[in-house]
């Protein structure tokens, strides 16, 4: 796998390059038959230049160079320590996949940023935070989480104000308005989703669902840049009827999935990956859908 992110971006910094150079020139050609005097011609060569160079250095070089980084710097122990004893995907997983999923967790680590509000982040919760963030795309290596910068932290639950505390509602939210491409996380949940107590529920992954569901433009419980087109009506017509059965009480889905679709792909995809035996045998039908979707190896 590893060989696979050396050529992949590899070939994506020669691309870059290339188009850069392509569009120097063409807008140098530009340049020269609009401009009226040398003066302005070369005012808008280095203009355009540097836009380019701007460009180049931020969508090509950047994560190119980051890669690398990744790719050359071994996964820790201590951290595999962590994996092997509270995540029970990683556990399953081949040795070849395991060091894929290691290298898409310590990318993920390295471009995110991830804050305490009146609490420490040591090692272990970036690396829960992080495999809820891997878990749902593992299947889909090209894919990145454009849509977020920094993660925030609160000690406990909190509320529409950011106010913590027992007491509070909101386990975790993705930002908006001033809060835009951040997410928060209540660290005692985020702990408890991995504590073997709560099997079905996964505060972290379920916000990061939402991230995914919105990558398309819509948070509308049809996460497009992974469904097939060919599944969204049928998966529509067992989505409604998932939320009929929450409604009487016909599911042990968590009855929050009730608020919308958005909310109940969100819920739904906590219990697919946190407990695939129990979710595959409660919904069977649902499952299929989620296998799909996520490109997951059948378990069972």
């Amino acid at each position: 796998m590893n060989r696979y992110y050396k050529y992949k971006y590899n070939k994506k910094n020669l691309t870059g390059v290339a188009v850069s150079l392509l569009l120097a020139i063409f807008f140098v050609f530009i340049a020269f038959i609009t401009a009226q005097t040398r003066k302005q011609f070369i005012l808008i060569v280095i203009s355009t230049l540097s836009l380019i160079a701007l460009g180049y250095y931020y969508l090509s070089y950047l994560p190119v160079r980051r890669w690398k980084e990744v790719i050359n710097t071994p996964f820790p122990e201590k951290w595999k320590e962590i994996l092997l004893k509270n995540i029970d995907f990683y556990r399953e997983l081949s040795d070849e996949e395991k060091e894929y999923f290691e290298k898409r967790i310590q990318y993920f680590l390295k471009t995110k940023k991830i804050t305490g509000v009146g609490t420490d982040v040591d090692d272990k919760l970036k690396l829960l935070i992080a495999v809820s963030a891997i878990m749902p795309v593992f299947a889909f290596p090209e894919f990145e989480y454009t849509n977020i910068d920094e993660i925030l932290v609160y000690p406990e639950s909190f509320d529409e104000e950011y106010n913590s505390g027992n007491e509070k509602r909101i386990l975790g939210m993705v930002g908006d308005g001033a809060m835009n491409r951040m997410m928060i996380l209540s660290k005692k949940d985020i702990l408890s989703s991995f504590s073997g107590k709560r099997t079905t529920e996964n505060v972290a992954l379920h916000e990061f669902v939402h991230l995914i569901d919105k990558m398309d433009g819509a948070v509308d419980g049809i996460p497009g840049i992974l469904i097939n087109k060919a599944y969204t009506l049928p998966w529509l017509k067992e989505l409604k009827k998932e939320i009929s059965k929450i409604k009487h009480r016909k599911s042990d889905i968590n009855p929050y999935g009730m608020t919308n679709k958005s909310e109940f792909l969100a819920v739904a995809s906590e219990y697919f990956f946190m407990s695939p035996v129990k979710f595959k045998k409660n919904h069977p039908e649902l499952y299929k859908y989620f296998s799909k979707i996520y490109r997951k190896k059948v378990v069972g």
